[in-house]
């Protein structure tokens, strides 16, 4: 199996998810749309599969924050991505 190559912040990462580097997007609402045009852009993603919840973390807000934010901001600007 060929290692996936990218690094994160300038250091070489192990493949985590079987065999891979996982995506990220990370940001505020027009980040997250650019980043998601992006990976579609570059590697033909039609179907992106996220998760939103913070390993470890009991705080619930921050997660129904996120949800909220991506319904209202994000996800209306990506339909069609």
């Amino acid at each position: 199996m060929q290692l996936d190559s990218r690094n994160i912040a300038g250091q070489a990462r192990s493949p985590s998810v079987g065999g891979v580097l996982p995506t990220n997007f990370v940001g505020g609402p027009d980040t997250v749309v650019e980043q998601i045009k992006r990976c579609r852009d570059e590697v033909g993603a039609g179907v992106v599969d996220l998760m939103f919840q913070i390993p470890g973390s009991h705080d619930l807000s921050f997660l129904m924050r996120s949800l909220e934010l991506f319904g209202k901001k994000v996800l209306p600007r990506i339909r069609e991505v």
